[in-house]
């Protein structure tokens, strides 16, 4: 019989615990589960479903004394998650909106033209083109040069506090700065699933990052 398949949520419960405790942690965390997005639709507006509060709430008790703050995408979704992360883990803070986890940020430079890259590609065609690195699409920045600047603001927000610090963002932003920091067209079957997380924590002339079972030390220069 085979073994069943790991979830997500079980996924980034182990990297929690495989991750320093004495050091910062920055953990960049696709939102929670949500219901489908209509065809050309933006889906800003959806909530969380029942099951992405649930799968909030035992992430949340996982993080319980360890983690230090919170940061979010605006879009409503990643909010909630940041938030019931928060208060599952009774971390009495407010979520921190930040805008480069989301649109406009470090990937996307001017909204209006960066939008319809979407229309044009949908949701995974713009994901696939990031990944791979070949280029910045129109209205969006360099991807390598994009998720270079992503990393080195969550280390930077991380600061000197031991722990982790949630940073609660989209499929869009997690798989392409994963992709780059690892160089590698990462396949479809590795992208974030929902609260899938990459961890990154200083090290001496750059950083560690964890992802799924990947492993690599960054220096400063890449």
């Amino acid at each position: 019989m085979k073994d069943a398949p790991t979830t997500s949520l079980e996924r980034t419960l182990r990297l929690i615990q495989s991750v320093p405790d004495r050091l910062p942690v920055a953990l960049l965390l696709r939102h929670s589960a949500r219901d489908d997005i209509t065809d050309g639709g933006t889906g800003l507006d959806l909530p969380l479903n029942e099951l992405g509060v649930r799968m909030c709430h035992e992430l949340g008790k996982a993080l319980t004394g360890r983690i230090r703050s919170a940061w979010s995408s605006p879009v409503l979704r990643c909010v909630q998650t940041a938030e019931l992360l928060c208060q599952a883990a009774d971390l009495d803070k407010t979520v921190n909106l930040d805008r480069r986890l989301g649109a406009p940020g470090v990937y996307v430079i001017d909204e209006e033209i960066a939008w319809n890259n979407w229309l044009a590609k949908g949701n995974h065609g713009v994901i696939k083109h990031l990944v791979s690195g070949v280029g910045a699409l129109p209205g969006m920045a360099d991807p390598t040069e994009a998720a270079n600047a992503l990393v080195t603001h969550i280390l930077c927000d991380s600061g000197c506090e031991h722990g982790v610090h949630v940073f609660v963002s989209h499929d869009s932003i997690v798989a392409p700065t994963v992709a780059r920091v690892f160089d590698a067209d990462m396949p479809t079957s590795l992208w974030p699933e929902y609260l899938d997380a990459a961890a990154f924590w200083p090290s001496e002339g750059g950083y560690e990052v964890r992802y799924r079972g990947m492993a690599a030390s960054v220096g400063k220069s890449a």
